[in-house]
């Protein structure tokens, strides 16, 4: 999850989560490996969560046709 994780970083991909309190987010990430937390823009503002939260792992490529 989390070389998945880094190149959605790199890459400005969206991805999709689904934590283990049951909530979900989409939105662009921003790792922080020291805390072992990352950082999620989405539509209603930014949120903080530990790897160890996170049930679920999405990304989202975008397609060029």
């Amino acid at each position: 999850m989390i070389q998945e994780l880094r190149k959605a970083e790199r890459k400005r991909y969206n991805v999709h989560l689904s934590l283990t309190d049951g909530s979900t987010y989409s939105g662009i990430v921003s790792l922080n490996m020291g805390q072992m937390k990352l950082r999620l823009k989405y539509r209603g503002g930014i949120v903080t969560v530990p790897f160890h939260e996170i049930k679920h792992c999405s990304t989202l490529i975008p397609m060029s046709v």
